[in-house]
């Protein structure tokens, strides 16, 4: 292998190679999403429409008011044959002597060709139990709609942490992989140079040959898995299709942290780790809250139904100038008051069926939420499974790589005496190629691992939120 690519090599503690250098940090990009990204934004309208919803329940409770004024015009035959009749009508009551007395009474007109009206009515729920239970049904749904976009926030922050290390790794890989075809290139022309003089023997200059363009075929793949992580990283950040995004390796420090501190464990911490209660790890998960809130809102649903079958009284006046022919309101005066009573008797059973529906709909949300709940519990386990197989597969990956670098080393010196074959200096290379790819992912595995562990419990915020930054270190 050439100097220089060991140098890269070497040096992949500070800096994995193929992404050093200025460009979008991991805080950036997560602060990128949470702006651009498109479902979150879709929950937070979700939101605004629960804490409306809620608002307008709680405004049926209070009286309403309205003013209506009216306009009609009639043709004049119409109103000739309305007024036909006459507008006084006589009457004839006996007097404290037992003789009659005529008495006549002015009907007002009310039907005119220009008529207006005009008229004042008010409106109170006095008892409505389904109203009542609509502002509960409100408030369970808008406690629904807030723990939806939160864990709607923590899902976008986790996404953008395993796109993001999705495309460190792969541009790591392909760096990796771009100095074995460099080298194959460059030992291929060599056995080329050394055949010409007949120093080589044909197969060894077919077997370069053979080398050369698995190494390339291996590049080509590596850089379509790099395509692929930029494209989903460009998707959760909301770029557009052409927009070219550097991913730097800058890294939170409490993600850092996190990383060395699993590094470090000994067996008794992991044991520790691992005895924690699943419940106690989950307890922060807005996935939870999101389960229960469903759960209330079937039973709220439940209890609406219920209230089908109780009694409402509303309240309602009126007040208002009878029809004349002018716009001021000096028409004779009229008022009424109503206290109503509603019973439902009989409704061909759909309350009860209704009711019924209701109940099914209760226990199905006690049977999601259970299930829910499992699914939560065994994403910990099994992100916490995780964190300690890949915490151990990178130990024992460095120290297979750093067999493998020795082994290379020894045997490029027996390459070069002429004491070594093709194929054997070939399985060399191959080797501590193996050992780097093996080395690279199962580090980047792991912090994958660590974002996993931390959705699970709710608390994804904390390995981004800290001030600062720091390299990407192995």
């Amino acid at each position: 292998m050439s100097t220089r690519v060991l140098t890269v090599l070497l040096v992949m503690g500070m800096s994995l190679p193929g992404v050093a250098g200025a460009g979008l940090a991991l805080t950036e990009a997560v602060d990128r999403a949470l702006a651009r990204n498109h479902d979150l934004a879709a929950q937070g309208h979700a939101l605004d429409a629960a804490v409306w919803a809620h608002r307008q329940a709680k405004a049926q409770l209070l009286p309403s008011f309205y003013f209506q004024s009216s306009y009609t015009r009639l043709d004049e035959e119409t109103v000739r044959r309305a007024n036909a009749f006459g507008r006084e009508i006589t009457f004839f009551f006996p007097d404290s002597t037992g003789e009659f007395q005529a008495e006549t009474v002015e009907i007002p007109q009310t039907v005119f060709r220009n008529g207006y009206e005009t008229s004042i009515s008010a409106q109170m729920l006095l008892l409505s139990p389904a109203v009542w239970n609509g502002v509960s049904l409100t408030s369970a749904s808008k406690d629904a709609a807030y723990w939806n976009k939160e864990a709607e926030r923590q899902e976008t922050v986790h996404r953008t942490l395993t796109s993001f290390l999705e495309l460190l790794k792969a541009r790591s890989l392909v760096s990796v992989q771009e100095g074995y075809v460099d080298l194959a290139r460059g030992n291929a022309a060599q056995a080329e140079r050394l055949y010409n003089v007949g120093r080589n023997s044909e197969a060894d200059l077919l077997r370069w040959r053979v080398e050369e363009a698995r190494q390339t075929g291996a590049l080509s793949r590596a850089r379509s898995a790099e395509k692929v992580a930029a494209l989903t990283l460009q998707n959760v950040l909301g770029a557009e299709p052409r927009e070219t995004i550097e991913a730097d390796t800058l890294l939170p420090p409490s993600l850092a942290g996190e990383i060395r501190r699993f590094r470090a464990w000994a067996d008794e911490e992991w044991d520790r780790f691992e005895e924690t209660p699943l419940d106690e790890v989950i307890s922060a998960n807005p996935t939870l809250r999101v389960l229960g809130s469903t759960q209330r809102i079937a039973q709220i649903e439940n209890r609406q139904s219920v209230t089908n079958f109780l009694p409402t009284i509303s309240l309602n006046g009126s007040y208002g100038w009878q029809t004349n022919d002018t716009w001021e309101a000096d028409g004779e005066k009229a008022w009424s008051a109503t206290a109503a009573l509603t019973l439902p008797i009989f409704t061909s059973f759909s309350n009860y069926s209704a009711l019924q529906v209701t109940r099914a709909r209760v226990e199905k949300a006690q049977e999601d939420d259970e299930a829910g709940r499992r699914a939560l519990l065994l994403q910990a386990e099994a992100a916490r499974t995780s964190i300690r197989s890949n915490a151990e597969q990178l130990r024992l990956a460095r120290s297979s790589l750093e067999s493998a670098r020795r082994n290379q080393e020894i045997r490029r010196n027996s390459y070069a005496l002429g004491r070594l074959t093709n194929l054997e200096w070939i399985d060399a290379n191959l080797a501590l190629q193996e050992a780097e790819r093996t080395h690279t992912s199962a580090y980047y595995d792991l912090i994958i691992a660590i974002a996993d562990y931390y959705r699970a419990r709710g608390e994804i915020f904390d390995l981004v939120n800290d001030p600062g930054s720091m390299r990407a270190k192995e």
